[in-house]
């Protein structure tokens, strides 16, 4: 299976305007059952929004009311999440879409994991969204194994789209998961919920991620504070330093080993760092140090 070199490039930052329909951004000539992988064109709220037939979509989280509204326009009726951190189901609600939680992590696919999400894709009104934090890696991966288990791709293009998505080959774990699912014989009714419990480390390791994606968008206007600041780039630096700490002491990070534990000490301290030279308005240090706790994130979430 090709495996492309991606990065995970920042969030463009976000601007007040109406919603805009989705228009997809592939050949007309192409049936609506063809798996197609067709980009759709970036829209306000929505982010990497891709299409692998005419009635299964994946994207990024839908953070507003705005991406709410634009999943309408799509006609959205399921919203399928594989994040850690559920979607706001009562948003959704207001829009007619229904929101079913299954949350799966960067290094695997369960096997019932599998089956669940074959089940919510086949008996789910359609067309239905799948989606994770950056619409990159879990949820491309997630809507093609779940795709696969039903018989409605193939395993070329389960590849073709995962790749055009861009989940990046430093995942092994999906790109293997979805590699070994087979078309399964029977598909189970099984309990489908607006809320699954996930690892207290896999929530703690989403907000962390949300709180750097908002660093990202802070740096690109040079870092400078809001007038609100609870929001200023100091300020959520030094949530991250905290969540990092949280995790330090969670029976659960222990459980990924010695190394995992010495990466983690290693995003601490970049986490701190940060929010050291913030403090001291360093604007040249602070992208040095944006640099060091990336990789330190790195590091750390590609073992969970």
């Amino acid at each position: 299976m090709h495996r492309p070199n991606n990065t995970i490039s920042s969030l463009a930052i976000l601007i007040a305007a109406s919603p805009v329909l989705l228009l997809p951004a592939c050949s007309s000539t192409q049936q609506a059952s063809e798996p197609i992988a067709c980009q759709i064109q970036e829209t306000i709220s929505l982010k990497n929004v891709y299409r692998l037939t005419g009635k299964l979509y994946s994207g990024a989280e839908p953070t507003d009311r705005t991406a709410f509204e634009e999943l309408a326009s799509m006609g959205i009726r399921t919203l399928i999440s594989v994040d850690a951190i559920a979607p706001n189901a009562s948003l959704a609600g207001e829009y007619n879409i229904r929101v079913i939680h299954l949350p799966i992590g960067y290094t695997d696919i369960s096997d019932q994991r599998i089956k669940e999400l074959a089940f919510a894709i086949q008996s789910s009104l359609k067309p239905v969204y799948v989606h994770c934090h950056q619409g990159k890696h879990r949820g491309p991966a997630a809507i093609c194994a779940g795709a696969l288990a039903l018989g409605m791709i193939t395993h070329d293009q389960a590849d073709a789209f995962m790749t055009k998505a861009g989940t990046s080959e430093s995942y092994t774990g999906l790109w293997s998961a979805v590699e070994g699912v087979e078309k399964l014989a029977t598909i189970e009714p099984m309990p489908l919920s607006e809320h699954t419990p996930a690892r207290t480390i896999s929530k703690t390791m989403s907000k962390i991620i949300k709180q750097k994606d908002i660093l990202d968008e802070l740096a690109n206007i040079g870092f400078n504070a809001p007038i609100n600041q609870d929001h200023s780039p100091t300020a959520i630096a030094s949530q991250i330093h905290n969540l990092f700490r949280t995790l330090e002491t969670s029976g659960e990070a222990q459980e990924y080993g010695e190394e995992f534990m010495d990466d983690l000490e290693h995003a601490i301290q970049a986490a701190s760092n940060l929010e050291t030279v913030l403090r001291n308005n360093d604007a040249g240090l602070a992208m040095d140090a944006m640099d060091a706790l990336k990789n330190s994130c790195s590091r750390c979430h590609d073992k969970l």
